[in-house]
């Protein structure tokens, strides 16, 4: 009997040690300890090398790991270009190796410091695009410096392989800064909601991507996002995941900038805000951001531009398969608005898409198919831009142009 009590007794106790924290787990809530030193006193085997989105090796028992990726979209692309308005312009149909980028990406001393460094191959040079360092001073926030895109858009800072269309908005292009070099400090005020302060070189003549500061004037933007309902990563367009439960995120930035730009003969003022919504659930998704830009030129002149994008998906049976539709709009003042000139060209957004315009709509339609998520897909897709002209060209009010695409898409 008494050994049945025993054993009862026992039994008794195992949830409890089953719970009990771990030695570590006290010491960090003692505050004698960091995370960063409890996750050190947990790992110390040796080295593991698997796959992760790429190639990822771990040496745990240093605390360093390193993925190692390709990204790589090949396509086929007919643009019919209005011949009425440009008369010299001719048609194209062409095959390009649109991107080949190699990139790494990892962390060390147990996850205190994370790094990446992308290059693209794919215009014959090898470019520099991503390379920073951040500090993740404590559990709440951080330090990040080097080369890498502003918070100004949340279209541009989604990953080209993570796009639900073949490419980015007109819109996005027209209104995101470049990747540019500087310092960030983000801050999570909740799990759910982060709050982010950066300051860059900025868009002076000579500044930007892989350049130096020119003068002593900055871009400074700063963030707010956060989950309303369910989590999200809204950097993953389109529910791939086929979310199970509604899940709403939402985000808003301001960005200020003081330019040198040898177009505008001196000083620019630039504000630019954008703000975004995004929504998944069981295979639906819905991506949506609205943009502000402003320039006040010395001399008292000033110029407006507004624009939006619209854009859902919908993955059908079976599940590999997506369709997607997006609108896109931008108000031009007047043919006077100013881009930030990302990708640049007419199709694509970038500092001409305005020229010339009271404002500028496109579509886009797309079909997906999915072998492996956004690691492998094709997509066909088909874009018309429409430029409503500030006064007619050649007897035409207007200036369309088609492209029809088809890509093949990577990522490991």
């Amino acid at each position: 009997m008494r050994k049945l009590t025993v054993l009862a007794a026992l039994l008794l106790l195992i949830p409890a040690v089953s719970q009990a924290k771990s030695l570590e787990d006290l010491l960090v809530e003692k505050g004698v300890i960091t995370k960063s030193e409890a996750r050190g006193a947990h790992h110390n085997s040796g080295a593991k090398v698997y796959w992760q989105d790429g190639s990822r090796l771990d040496f745990a028992d240093v605390g360093f790991s390193a993925n190692i990726y390709t990204m790589f979209r090949t396509r086929y692309e007919f643009n019919d270009v209005d011949n009425d308005i440009n008369p010299g312009a001719s048609n194209e149909s062409s095959f390009d190796v649109t991107n080949a980028r190699l990139g790494v990406t990892g962390s060390a001393l147990h996850k205190e410091f994370d790094y990446m460094m992308e290059v693209e191959f794919a215009d014959g040079t090898a470019t520099l695009l991503d390379a920073y360092i951040k500090w993740n001073t404590c559990d709440w926030g951080g330090i990040q410096m080097g080369q890498f895109r502003p918070d100004i858009s949340r279209g541009f800072n989604t990953r080209i392989a993570h796009l639900q269309f073949a490419d980015r908005s007109a819109v996005t292009d027209f209104f995101a800064f470049q990747r540019n070099q500087g310092v960030k400090v983000d801050v999570a005020l909740n799990d759910d909601w982060t709050v982010a302060a950066a300051a860059f070189n900025g868009n002076s003549d000579g500044e930007g991507l892989n350049s130096e500061g020119q003068d002593t004037k900055h871009l400074g933007v700063v963030s707010l996002r956060g989950d309303i309902m369910g989590e999200m990563n809204h950097l993953i367009e389109g529910d791939v995941d086929h979310t199970e439960d509604t899940a709403v995120n939402v985000g808003a930035a301001v960005g200020f900038a003081e330019n040198e730009l040898a177009f505008a003969g001196g000083s620019v003022d630039e504000m630019v805000v954008s703000a975004d919504i995004n929504v998944k659930s069981e295979g639906f998704s819905f991506h949506g951001e609205y943009y502000y830009l402003e320039h006040d030129i010395d001399g008292g002149m000033a110029i407006d531009t507004t624009g939006f994008y619209a854009q859902a998906g919908y993955f059908l049976e079976p599940k590999e398969w997506e369709v997607a539709v997006r609108y896109g709009y931008i108000d031009c003042d007047d043919g006077a608005g100013i881009g930030n000139d990302v990708t640049g060209g007419i199709n694509n957004g970038g500092v001409g898409a305005c020229t010339g315009a009271d404002d500028v709509n496109s579509v886009d339609v797309g079909v997906n198919y999915y072998w492996w998520k956004h690691n492998l897909k094709a997509q066909f897709g088909y874009s018309l831009v429409n430029q409503d002209l500030a006064a007619p060209v050649n007897g035409e009010d207007d200036s369309q142009d088609n492209r029809w695409i088809f890509q093949l898409s990577s990522y490991f």
